[in-house]
């Protein structure tokens, strides 16, 4: 298990803790992620997702094709694009360096480095074992964090 990284006098987030969610249960944790993209660039936030190489391969082919006549723009870290791109997608779990965004959604197993740079969290769960049992070590991080992470059951079914 990883151990946060203390903010530093410079974090603009080290005043008050991030909002912290889970969001637990899901069967089709990507198609839930593009929903959930969907409303937040709509409600003008600018999220960063972080997750496993498949994971990121798979929501950048699906956020083209999860809509009919619909498209959400993206890219990835390090794109020339990155700053003016509302959604950006990474494949390693630290945003240390990342400016301009307000929201992490985490898809993978691991701690994200750099999580209290961002106002709010979200946690995507699967409904597996292991993804559960990930879950609960990272809310207790963030627990001890100083943070009091919020768990919401969502329902959501594969498709």
């Amino acid at each position: 298990m990883q151990t946060p990284v203390p903010p530093t006098p410079a974090d603009p987030a080290a005043a008050e803790p991030p909002r912290v969610e889970f969001r637990v249960g899901l069967g089709d944790v990507l198609g839930y992620c593009c929903a959930l993209l969907r409303s937040a660039t709509a409600k003008g936030a600018r999220p960063v997702v972080c997750g496993p190489a498949p994971a990121i391969e798979e929501l950048d082919q699906r956020l083209w094709t999860f809509a009919p006549a619909e498209f959400l723009p993206h890219c990835r870290v390090g794109d020339a694009l990155e700053g003016r791109s509302p959604i950006v997608l990474s494949a390693h779990p630290d945003i240390e360096g990342l400016r301009g965004r307000d929201c992490l959604v985490n898809l993978g197993p691991s701690l994200v480095q750099g999580w209290r740079r961002v106002p709010r969290v979200i946690e995507l769960v699967g409904a597996d074992d292991a993804a559960k049992a990930s879950a609960r070590q990272r809310f207790r991080v963030y627990r001890d964090g100083g943070c009091a992470p919020r768990t919401l059951e969502t329902g959501h079914e594969a498709r």
